[in-house]
């Protein structure tokens, strides 16, 4: 149930057990389940100002009355009401109910344009991409350099400038080059999906800059390789132009670096690159260093799941070296098993 409501009450009561009235303004869904209830009641911790709008959210529980029922809410203006209210319907494919959010993203009411935000924050990739031509390109590319936007949403905006396939693709692409080859510090929030969008937009030529930058550069920070990490299993599951067995190429660069070995080895597991088991078996007898022992469990699991021959050789020497490392691997897998 989604209801327009009005605050009856100046501030919560002090007995925690009491409820503070509201009375319905109109409903937006759920006329069935309300009835012509008058008066709703919200919990006691609900401190509001008599007359505050509302937008009262509800499930019907099969047994509380509108009375007892818990309601979720958020204090509410005209925009926040004409917004939820021509929300369209969940029975609207999905692409199309994006196409009506897309034109919130940068809502100068915060609590709007956060939930559209999250409307294609919280949808999937397949269907942000059928998306895409709704989005406002040229508008994006002025939000994801502007400051005071927010990291966690330059990476949505990233990877939305990504998915142009018009006119907008080159600038999108030079933009997000742009981004990368900026001076930065360790932490660059939304990073993984500025590198997953240029990797959509410029397929290898995005790879080949990501590499050379970032996963064959020792010196490269720790952040931006978890960043590029993440973007190239995103492109993995989800880009088309690029051979996975490219992918696995650029990301075996991080097999030498013991604090990335281990979870780039069971990427490669999880992708069957089982052109590089010769190289990451040799990484069993590295110089000693903290990453040591995930290393090795991580070989050991990449092991267990090459189907070689040769995995197959180095499995049975490994069990004879480190037989209760070998069997704790094998109890508690990085990935499934596909022999004994």
């Amino acid at each position: 149930m989604v209801i327009i409501a009005e605050s009856l009450a100046a501030s919560a009561p002090s007995d925690s057990s009491a409820k503070i009235p509201a009375r319905v303004h109109s409903v937006l869904k759920g006329k069935e389940l309300l009835g012509d209830t008058p008066i709703v009641a919200l919990p006691a911790d609900s401190s509001l100002p008599t007359g505050s709008l509302l937008i009262l959210f509800g499930e019907d529980d099969g047994e509380s009355g509108a009375e007892a029922r818990d309601w979720e809410w958020i204090a509410a203006d005209e925009a926040v009401i004409g917004y939820v209210a021509g929300s369209p319907s969940l029975r609207v494919e999905a692409p199309r109910r994006l196409a009506y959010f897309a034109r919130y993203l940068d809502h100068g009411n915060l609590t709007v344009a956060e939930d559209a935000y999250l409307e294609f924050a919280h949808a999937p990739y397949d269907v942000v991409q059928g998306a895409a031509g709704h989005l406002p390109m040229a508008a994006i590319r002025q939000w994801i350099v502007d400051p005071a936007v927010p990291a966690q949403r330059k990476g949505f905006y990233g990877l939305a400038l990504g998915l142009s396939v018009d006119d907008e693709k080159t600038a999108n692409a030079q933009l997000l080059r742009r981004l990368i080859l900026e001076p930065a510090g360790d932490f660059r929030g939304g990073f993984d999906g500025i590198l997953a969008g240029y990797l959509l937009a410029a397929g290898e030529t995005a790879l080949e800059l990501i590499e050379e930058r970032i996963l064959a550069n020792p010196d490269s920070a720790e952040g931006d390789v978890r960043h590029a990490m993440n973007a190239l299993r995103f492109y993995h599951e989800s880009g088309r132009q690029i051979p996975a067995a490219r992918l696995c190429e650029a990301l075996e660069h991080l097999l030498k670096r013991p604090e990335f070995a281990a979870p780039a080895i069971v990427d490669l597991a999880r992708w069957q690159d089982w052109e590089a088991a010769e190289r990451i078996v040799g990484l069993y007898d590295a110089p000693p260093s903290q990453h040591q022992s995930s290393v090795r469990r991580a070989i050991i699991g990449y092991l267990l799941v090459c189907p070689t021959p040769a995995a197959a050789a180095h499995l049975r020497t490994l069990r004879q070296r480190d037989p209760d490392l070998v069997e704790e691997v094998q109890r508690r897998p990085v990935l499934p098993s596909r022999r004994e």
